[in-house]
């Protein structure tokens, strides 16, 4: 078996592809889409997989190894950057790059560990008389799983003792960086007769975009939620955007209030271990809704319902860097290979959208 790999080289972000042969170990693994390690003259370099083919006509060298368990970049979202390196004239490894977070990336020195928390459970009910111990255990009434440090409190001789004795034992559980666990309340909002014709107006399963023009305060935000709402229950996902990380915490709070832990955040204020975790969560289906300025719009969802851009006349919707993209054509591209509705909101709509409105 053998590979194409798109490696970053330092001369000037130069890119180039390279075939590789695959050690008969590593077979089984090797999907596109994924990062691994390759030989390259002295260096070693990280690269995508572009292409899987049976046989070459030269000797090439082997891969070092495989980095991802799972493809860091799904087939859409490796088209998605073949399109903007096309459109933006961008090389496709920035395309890539861009649409990743630090921590995925090729070629990056950043290494971010996963964020684990200790847990006791109780494995048997053996006779305890010590007062602590008996504390200790009143916490594992209610609970399956209760945090070590939580037992500690309480008394350390006292856990470690129960730990010893096989009557507790540890497990360690990956823990996120942001706190998802928000409790959803029921909305008891009447709609007005506007925002009820909005909704209806809405095609949920059929590309086509959508400009809703109204005044801030109007009750753009609640549409949205609704039109959120049917799409999670044909179990499909949501991209919300806005122009601001300012905004952002504001617009989460009134998801989360209504969405529960259904929802991820990304926007650049979030530190490499936050952008890490919460890109996870969308990648093992944990997560229907992902809140986020502009770099949101690449979350890794393979089952979108809808696109919602905010305040679509923004100009920070624009990247200024290469690729020189605009976050509305990401989206229109994306909601045009799901076949979903792209909704446009803003008080003061961009010339361009009231003209095709």
């Amino acid at each position: 078996m053998y590979i194409d790999v798109l490696v970053e080289l330092n001369i000037k972000k130069m890119e180039s592809t390279y075939t590789y042969s695959v050690p008969t170990d590593l077979k089984d693994k090797i999907e596109i889409g994924k990062r691994v390690l390759v030989p390259f003259g002295k260096q070693k370099l990280i690269g995508f997989i572009l292409n899987i083919k049976n046989k070459v006509d030269i000797d090439v060298k082997d891969i070092i190894s495989i980095i991802d368990e799972k493809p860091v970049l799904t087939k859409e979202l490796m088209e998605l950057g073949d399109y903007i390196s096309k459109k933006t004239l961008a090389p496709k490894i920035l395309s890539y790059q861009t649409m990743l977070p630090r921590a995925l990336k090729a070629k990056s020195k950043t290494k971010i560990s996963k964020k684990y928390e200790t847990y006791l459970e109780l494995v048997n009910n053996s006779e305890v008389k010590n007062n602590n111990q008996l504390k200790i255990l009143e916490l594992f009434k209610n609970n399956n799983l209760v945090r070590k440090k939580d037992c500690t409190d309480i008394s350390i001789s006292s856990t470690n003792t129960l730990i010893k004795n096989g009557i507790l034992k540890e497990i360690k559980k990956e823990v996120y960086r942001l706190d998802n666990n928000i409790l959803k309340k029921e909305s008891n909002i009447v709609l007005t007769k506007e925002q009820i014709d909005t909704i209806k107006k809405v095609e949920l399963n059929t590309f086509k975009p959508y400009l809703i023009h109204g005044v801030t305060g109007s009750g753009k935000t609640e549409v949205y939620m609704n039109l959120i709402d049917k799409v999670i229950k044909d179990n499909k996902e949501a991209i919300v955007l806005v122009p601001e990380i300012s905004l952002t915490p504001q617009l989460v709070n009134i998801f989360k209030s209504r969405f529960g832990n259904m929802v991820a955040i990304l926007h650049s204020n979030l530190s490499d271990g936050e952008k890490y975790d919460e890109w996870r969560k969308i990648e093992k289906c944990e997560v229907k809704i992902v809140v986020g300025a502009r770099s949101a719009i690449f979350a890794p969802f393979t089952n979108l319902g809808i696109i919602i851009i905010d305040e679509e006349h923004s100009t920070t919707y624009k990247q200024d860097n290469t690729p020189r993209y605009n976050t509305i054509d990401i989206a229109l591209h994306r909601a045009k290979y799901y076949n979903i509705p792209l909704i446009l909101g803003s008080a003061t709509p961009s010339i361009e959208s009231y003209t095709r409105a």
